[in-house]
């Protein structure tokens, strides 16, 4: 067991990339390439790109320090779906999710879409990490949710019109998948009814460009102890492994 820990950010978080690549015993790549082989012959349309995975974790007294270092998306793929620990040589990716909370106190989420690799999962917007994300070496996580934001629900993170403030609040550690998540917070200057008429047209504009949305439902979940607990006795084995812990540190103290 590698329980879950989410706790509220109270240090400086500096993540930093060595700009190296992991390297595998090859007994390991082979099997990664035999996996990645039979997935693309079985019809998946998957692309090999990079995954950056954490590869020291290490809390002192006025920061939280992470190094990452660079695989691939078959080395995440096999982890996730074939052997998690590899003998040591398993990922440990970091990514980034946010709280969307509206101004008449309800959290907004959704469920992956059916053409996505995570299709029926309930997950919160965010996404993992990728190269356009360094800056000096360093990961920009605000620049990176912002960009999911957009992406995802059409939340522009910098327009003041729609957004009260975003901050990175929590951060999540541990559980089956060894994922660590930099989880942030925005509150919206609107309704969850306002958010989801403008969230109608972004999807009709994707329609209209043959695109789909990466959330196939989105959920409008009321921020109160009754609505998160029946929500989660009812959908829990269909959420990501992060979902429920993050909701009851949050919201149910």
């Amino acid at each position: 067991m590698n329980p879950i820990k989410i706790s509220k950010f109270n240090k400086k978080l500096v993540v930093r990339f060595n700009d190296k690549k992991v390297e595998l015993p090859k007994i390991w790549q082979d099997k990664i390439n035999e996996y990645w082989q039979s997935l693309i012959e079985s019809g998946k349309k998957y692309t090999r790109g990079d995954v950056f995975t954490v590869v020291k974790n290490e809390e002192l007294s006025d920061e939280h320090q992470i190094l990452v270092e660079k695989t691939d998306y078959a080395h995440y793929l096999y982890c996730q779906n074939m052997d998690s620990e590899m003998n040591g040589y398993g990922i440990r990716v970091i990514f980034t999710s946010c709280l969307v909370e509206t101004k008449d106190n309800k959290i907004i989420f959704g469920k992956m879409g059916e053409q996505t690799a995570r299709a029926g999962i309930y997950q919160l917007c965010g996404g993992g990490i990728d190269s356009s994300d360094i800056k000096d070496g360093m990961f920009d996580f605000l620049g990176n949710i912002s960009k999911e934001l957009k992406e995802e629900f059409d939340i522009d993170a910098y327009d003041k019109s729609r957004v009260n403030e975003i901050n990175a609040t929590y951060l999540k550690q541990g559980g089956e998948t060894k994922k660590m998540a930099v989880v942030f917070k925005i509150n919206l200057n609107e309704t969850a009814e306002e958010f989801l008429e403008k969230y109608k047209l972004f999807v009709q504009g994707l329609r209209d460009k043959n695109e789909y949305p990466e959330f196939g439902k989105i959920v409008v979940l009321e921020k109160s102890k009754n609505d998160i607990e029946t929500f989660f006795n009812q959908h829990g084995n269909e959420c990501d492994e992060y979902m429920e812990p993050l909701f009851k540190f949050a919201y149910l103290g």
